[in-house]
């Protein structure tokens, strides 16, 4: 071979190899420092690579060291958008009701006495008195400013008049008789169920009644009831000889209003078929 084709060869040899092991050194110069790189982190691998800090606020950091995890609640436990809250009111413990009492019905008490020799119907009646059969059986003498306090209802039984009453009645101020000293006149009824009305005014305030009556041979009743409210009392008196014997009956009463005490006075049995019954004498009202 010529001396000049072998130059030429062996130039362009070296021309290929220079740039080829510059970069045959580059490679094991990378390669050498990656094996360093992968030595050093298995040898401490927690501090090698120092993991990336974002920005701390102040001096506190984003990622401590010691985190708890927060619990959230779950979707069940999320309001629904469309629940509205509800708040539910305190519970007060039940009051005790006061009881309400019962509707006022008055009062009427009857008590039955005995009747003194005398009875003076003036003293006795200051709102007003009555006195039955002075003359004649009809005749009615009563008090003369008393504003007809005292009324006997229709008679509706046999009536007559007597004078059989062991006590005497005075009165002064009355008409149309003005005065008696004392009589024993009355009137009286016979037959069972047979007897008489009597009213007086009722208020709201306590009223004493007294009703002079008698029987012969007979047992009468008396009832006393308000025309307001249901407030009643009752009585007996009876004789059973053919004389007449008489009491007298204390009413006391007060009503819920203003109103009336409303007085029957009835044979309730007769014990004899002649004329065995009840009397009527007089009335005061205090």
């Amino acid at each position: 071979m010529p001396p000049q084709l072998l130059d030429d060869r062996q130039r362009r040899l070296s021309e290929f190899l220079m740039p080829a092991s510059v970069i045959l050194a580059g490679v094991l110069i990378v390669v050498a420092f990656g094996f360093v790189i992968s030595g050093a982190v298995r040898k401490n691998e927690p501090s090698a690579i120092p993991p990336v800090q974002p920005p701390a606020l102040g001096d506190v950091p984003l990622n401590p060291d010691n985190q708890f995890p927060i619990p959230l609640p779950s979707a069940s436990d999320l309001p629904s958008p469309t629940d509205t809250p509800t708040t539910t009111p305190p519970t007060t413990p039940p009051t005790t009701r006061s009881k309400v009492p019962p509707p006022d019905q008055g009062t009427v008490k009857v008590a039955r006495q005995d009747v003194p020799s005398r009875v003076d119907l003036s003293a006795e009646g200051t709102r007003d008195w009555v006195h039955w059969g002075e003359q004649s059986t009809f005749s009615l003498e009563r008090r003369s400013d008393g504003d007809f306090a005292i009324l006997e209802g229709p008679p509706t039984a046999p009536r007559f008049r007597h004078g059989f009453s062991r006590q005497l009645f005075s009165w002064r101020g009355g008409s149309p008789v003005d005065s008696s000293d004392g009589t024993p006149t009355g009137v009286r009824t016979c037959g069972k169920g047979n007897g008489y009305t009597i009213s007086a005014p009722a208020t709201t305030s306590n009223r004493t009644l007294k009703l002079y009556v008698g029987a012969l041979a007979g047992r009468g009743k008396l009832t006393a009831r308000l025309s307001t409210g249901n407030a009643s009392a009752t009585g007996t008196f009876e004789a059973r000889g053919n004389g007449l014997d008489t009491a007298v009956f204390v009413i006391t009463y007060r009503a819920p209003k203003n109103g009336k005490l409303n007085l029957t006075w009835t044979t309730e049995a007769a014990f004899n078929d002649d004329c065995g019954g009840v009397s009527l004498e007089a009335a005061t009202l205090r």
